[in-house]
């Protein structure tokens, strides 16, 4: 190997630049070049993209905990996972828990008050009706509350760092958990959001009246959530199952407890953008 770095322009040694890391670029121009490098970059081919999903789907709490014990080489960092799932979501969701629109807003315990204040002074001044205004609000909502969607994962850490504060006594610990968790929960989402119509599909195709959201959506938004929990939070700190029973339903609970005040967030982002 030899030549100079096209970026950093110290002579090359081998595949890779010894100084800034870059990899050796051939002058290739060609489409099919452009077209290669982009399937490598979404499919991560250095298999950290396969190995985190195995481990984040199929072993509920290792991940984190090898991540946090310094073994992170082989999986992707814990918000690029968070962000890869958070895009699918973004086209997906079935779910406008995350993102109401304004009459449901306006109920809210948590701002209700404040934002019925806010909503008719800014109807009188910009001599808009409510009807008016409400087309305005929920097309920005829905965009605002996927971008922001991250702010629920520091709440939920905030939980689970006083669940945990007695063998993880460090809050970074729990933002890595938390993450990994939210991922997970909003994989949920995004599986009932899939499956849930295609399930629909068949049962109507063979004459059936059973509904999708007896059992499939409880499913998929409860139950694995909070199985998940309980074996994340096992291996989180390595207790007992009695003690990771309840822990797991606590962390789920945290999920609800930051849903409602991510839903003020959203409402004042909103509001303030709108």
């Amino acid at each position: 190997m030899s030549g100079l770095c096209a970026n950093c322009n110290q002579e090359l040694t081998a595949k890779y630049c010894s100084h800034c890391g870059q990899k050796t670029l051939k002058n290739d121009r060609s489409l099919a070049h452009l077209f290669g490098d982009l399937i490598n970059n979404l499919l991560f081919v250095d298999n950290r993209f396969w190995v985190s999903l195995k481990y984040l789907f199929f072993k509920p709490g290792l991940m984190t905990v090898e991540f946090l014990e310094g073994k992170r080489r082989k999986f992707m960092p814990p918000v690029t996972i968070f962000l890869f799932v958070n895009v699918f979501y973004f086209f997906t969701s079935p779910m406008t828990d995350y993102s109401l629109p304004l009459v449901d807003q306006l109920y809210q315990p948590t701002h209700k008050a404040i934002a019925n204040r806010l909503v008719e002074k800014k109807l009188a001044e910009e001599e808009l009706t409510m009807e008016e205004y409400a087309i305005e609000y929920n097309q920005a909502s829905d965009n605002v509350s996927k971008t922001i969607m991250i702010l629920n994962i520091p709440i939920i850490a905030f939980f689970v760092y006083l669940l945990a504060i007695r063998k993880r006594k460090f809050y970074y610990d729990s933002l890595i958990f938390s993450i990994h968790y939210f991922t997970i929960f909003l994989s949920c989402v995004i599986l009932s959001g899939v499956l849930i119509p295609l399930y629909i599909w068949f049962i109507r195709l063979i004459g059936s009246n059973l509904s999708a959201w007896t059992f499939w959506f409880p499913f998929f938004m409860f139950v694995l959530p909070v199985i998940y929990a309980m074996f994340s939070f096992y291996r989180f700190i390595d207790t007992k199952w009695y003690h990771a029973i309840w822990s797991g339903l606590l962390v789920f609970l945290a999920g609800g407890v930051a849903q409602f005040i991510y839903r003020s967030i959203v409402f004042f982002v909103t509001f303030w953008t709108t």
